[in-house]
């Protein structure tokens, strides 16, 4: 569920931003949420969700035991 109030009327669409960034939709809500309405801040912030992702992956790959 998305927030609402003052600026929130200007975030991006989830679907739209979850597309854009190569997001699945869980993940653009997460990022749209923790970065607000701002369309900017939200750009800036998915290619260091994705990369932080990555790194968490490959962190889970290194432990497993095998």
């Amino acid at each position: 569920m998305l927030k609402t109030g003052p600026g929130w009327e200007h975030a991006y669409d989830p679907v739209e931003f979850a597309q854009k960034h190569g997001l699945t939709l869980r993940q653009a809500e997460i990022v749209i949420h923790a970065n607000g309405p701002s369309k900017h801040k939200c750009d800036l912030a998915a290619p260091i969700f994705l990369q932080a992702m990555k790194e968490l992956a490959k962190n889970r790959e290194n432990r497993s035991p095998g």
